[in-house]
Formats: C-alpha cells, structure tokens, sequence
C-alpha cells in the first residue's frame, strides 16, 4: 500500500505561527487536526501535514545549528520531511532566506529575510514549493563555509540561499522591525506613559505656555516634537542597554554588517514606539485642554479665537514637554520586561545567551561593583 508523505511544519511562537497558519489556510493544506484518513490524502495526492508551535536549540554563541538536531526531530515525530519557519534573523554580509540539511528533507525558513511588504505571498510561495516536495527558490545560493562566515545560522548546512539586490538591507531591516513588534513595547512603556500625560497635563494650567504655543512657529514645534521623541529612544536604548557594541566579538566583516542591522531594527522599533507614545500623550492633552480650559478665558490670553487650532497647538507644546519627561519615566518600567518586548522571543533569548545585554551604561558597572 502506498505511504502517506508526513511533513512536519515547526514554527516559533508569534509572528511565525500566525503567518504559517495564515498562509497554510489559503493554500488549503490539510493539517494533521483533520481526520482525512491516508487514503482519502493518497487519492487527492496530498501529503499529511503536522503544525507543531516549537522552536530549534540555540548554541552558546546565538546559531541554530539545524543539522545537530533535525534527525533527531524526524525520527522521534515519525516525520519524512520537516520545514521550520523562524524569526530569528540569520545572515552572511546578506539576509539568510533559507537553509537545508538532509538533502533537503529539513528546510529552515528565516522569516525576517521576507520582509514586509510581501513577506505574506513570499512565504506562500516557499511554503507551496516545499509542500510538493520541490526544494526552496527564493533568493540566491551563498558558499558557506565556516562559522565566521555566517551569524545565527548552520555552516555545515547543506545550500544556504540569501536575498540579493540593492533592496536586501531595507527589506530584512523591515522584516526585523515587524518582527520586534513595536506595539509590544509600547504596551509596556506604562511608567513612561503616565509620568508624560501628568507632566504634560501640568502644563495646561500654565497662561505662558498658552501664550508660548500661540506665537511659537510650526517649524519650531516640528522641532520640539522631534528632540522629544529622539530624547525618549535615546533614553530607551541607552538606558536599557539596547544597543549592540558586541565588545567580545572579532570585527569580521559578517560580524560588523550584522551589528548594524541589528542597530538599525533596534532603532526604528524603539522610534515606532517612541512615536506612538508621543501621539497618545497628544491625544490625551488634546481632550483635556478642550474640557479644563475655558474658551473664553483662553480667549483672552492670547487675544484670538482658540478653537480649535489653539488647543491643538496647547496639547502640542505640552505633549512635546510631556514626553521628555517620560523619558525619565521609562526608567521606572521593567528593564527585562522593555528588552523583551523590544524584540521577538528568539532574538531575545539570542541577545541573552551571547551577552548582548551586559552591554550597559556606565553607571551600571558602577552599580555591579557596589554590590
């Protein structure tokens, strides 16, 4: 009797499983919580597909090497083939796509090397080669060698492919920021949020910052706005220890082009976030000046009618203030709780195991030797 094809689908939890399920929906694919019997998979010549949330050891020095443990995974699951979709950012001097061992019986997908834009129908494509037993296509093969060679990923592993062209660096940046998911640490940013709406709220009940919003020009407000927002990511990422220095790493150039993606993705997530906590405080200044400040009154401060441009320009000035002061606050909010939530789970985890986040502001040291 013919054999049903198993094939087992390892995904890490978060944005990996939801666009794997996402992705397997449209293509139709019969997953193993369906009770379709061998036969009836034999007659519409469709493999069985198992969908296990899981994820691949990592190695002191942050790789997953897929060779070591990929044999041991199919022959414990009774699988034929194994297709592992992950977020962990892998690269050479270019975006890690994909790698196989195995002679492509176990194919690794790198999420982030897909993008954004498209990062949906890439991995749709790439999922439907690999479910008809075809090898994966996109991207271009790199010779790989040695493990300077690579960052995250396997140096034994059988054909690397990475993205090419002069879009690559953008489009894994973009995959990595969506990976980091800045609306995670703007959920977490509570302390600084709160301290920015009371500081800012403050000022409302101020007649010279009533005057100042009035006669201060739109370019300068841009401005302000702007040294808030920096002055809150600065603070984030240096009071956290965000940024990666990799003071223990040999400044090879693979090393080097990661730490600067790395920096990058770092950057604009914590930006994002930045912003978005910057626009709640306006929102909230805005409703709370409309309500406390009387038209009239306000009228009369600064000699022209307030609403609704004055109020705007009044939560404006006052959100800007706001959030420098929430900068301060953000120092207040969980350390571990702002680096997780900076980052997807493997790249955290990443960032642990090779002692990224031991990279602090000098008055940390000072506070380790204390103790």
């Amino acid at each position: 009797m013919e054999k049903v094809t198993v094939i087992g689908v390892m995904v890490d939890r978060g944005l990996p499983e939801k666009r794997v399920v996402r992705v397997l929906e449209k293509l139709g694919v019969h997953t193993d919580e369906t009770h379709l019997s061998d036969e009836d998979l034999i007659a519409l010549g469709l493999p069985r597909v198992v969908v296990r949330t899981s994820t691949l050891p990592m190695g002191l020095d942050g790789s997953v090497r897929l060779s070591d443990s990929a044999g041991g995974i199919l022959e414990n699951h009774g699988w034929d083939r194994m297709i592992y979709v992950t977020d962990l950012p892998l690269t050479t001097e270019r975006p890690v796509i994909s790698q196989t061992v195995y002679r492509g019986r176990v194919t690794m997908l790198c999420l982030p090397a897909f993008g954004l834009l498209r990062a949906q129908e890439g991995l749709r494509q790439e999922l439907s080669r690999l479910l008809k037993n075809k090898p994966a296509g996109a991207g271009v093969l790199e010779e790989v060698s040695d493990t300077r060679d690579i960052e995250g990923g396997d140096s034994e592993a059988d054909t690397t492919r990475v993205i090419d062209g002069w879009g690559r660096s953008l489009r894994l940046l973009l995959g990595m920021v969506a990976g980091n998911r800045p609306t995670e640490l703007y959920q977490v940013l509570t302390g600084c949020l709160a301290i920015g709406i009371a500081t800012g709220a403050y000022g409302i009940f101020y007649g010279s910052m009533w005057q100042m919003s009035y006669t201060i020009s739109i370019l300068r407000m841009f401005v302000i706005s702007l040294a808030a927002v920096g002055a809150l990511t600065f603070w984030l990422i240096y009071h956290n220890g965000l940024w990666n220095r990799w003071p223990k790493r040999d400044g090879d150039g693979v090393a080097k082009w990661r730490a600067r993606m790395d920096n990058r993705a770092t950057l604009v997530t914590v930006l994002i976030a930045a912003a978005m906590i910057y626009t709640t405080v306006f929102v909230v200044l805005l409703v709370l000046s409309i309500v406390i400040v009387d038209t009239n009154y306000f009228r009369a401060q600064v000699s022209d009618e307030p609403f609704p441009w004055g109020y705007a320009k009044l939560a404006w000035l006052t959100a800007s203030l706001g959030t420098m002061a929430g900068a301060i606050g953000s120092s207040f909010d969980n350390d571990d709780a702002i680096r997780e939530a900076t980052y997807n789970r493997r790249e955290h985890i990443r960032r642990q195991i090779t002692g990224l986040y031991e990279d602090q502001p000098p008055s940390r040291f000072r506070d380790r030797r204390s103790r």
